[in-house]
């Protein structure tokens, strides 16, 4: 009889395994709760990409999850951050031939859900900047917000992400440019927003431990 260890192992590889479950694992009930667990992790999948399921149209990407599902399955039960390289595999499909911008905003769709998952912080109180005098500001490190995500862009996917927020956006055709994308988390809401190559090199800077005045200096 096989120790527990050997059991989950040959359970969790026949859960997720393309072709025929083993011996052991042959039942109806297995074969239900495998094609549940699949859903699932495809289901997950589509919660934190919605942009990209917008984009692609709700078939399409549950025929792309599952194949993403069956080469990278779940590594733990809680998939709320499940997909971490859902963006670096879809850069190796053939539809990013086609979609160059995807895998972008498949990292804004993670960025987002990272940024959702991220710790409280503390934020800066208005009253203690004020009081703050500009030589001192200049050689103060700042500490990012724990939900502070950003990112550069050598396609307009921050344009593209964001255009599938609005509701009201009847066409969706931004200039042929690069941009970055900053999001962060107040009051439980993720907030996002495009910014360019000056904001995105401060906030580079910042994350990297230099001075305000450091990193605004190039």
């Amino acid at each position: 009889m096989p120790d527990l260890a050997a059991f989950q192992n040959g359970f969790a590889s026949a859960l997720m395994a393309d072709g025929e479950a083993g011996p052991s694992f042959q039942s109806q009930a297995f074969a239900v709760y495998r094609n549940t667990a699949f859903k699932g992790a495809i289901d997950a999948l589509s919660d934190n990409y919605p942009t990209i399921v917008m984009i692609l149209g709700t078939s399409a990407f549950v025929a792309l999850a599952a194949d993403f599902v069956a080469e990278s399955p779940p590594d733990s039960p809680v998939l709320a951050g499940y997909g971490s390289g859902f963006a670096d595999w879809l850069e190796a499909q053939p539809i990013a031939q086609a979609l160059p911008y995807l895998s972008g905003v498949a990292r804004i769709d993670r960025l987002r859900t990272e940024a959702h998952l991220a710790a409280e912080g503390q934020l800066l109180d208005p009253a203690d900047l004020a009081a703050i005098s500009a030589e001192r500001w200049s050689k103060s490190a700042a500490a990012l917000h724990p939900a502070t995500r950003f990112g550069w862009f050598t396609v307009p996917a921050p344009s593209i992400w964001l255009a599938h927020l609005d509701p009201h956006a009847a066409e969706i055709a931004p200039a042929w440019r690069a941009e970055g994308v900053l999001l962060t988390r107040r009051d439980g809401a993720v907030m996002a927003q495009r910014i360019g190559a000056a904001a995105h090199r401060i906030l580079f800077g910042l994350r990297l431990g230099e001075t305000i005045g450091q990193a605004a200096a190039d």
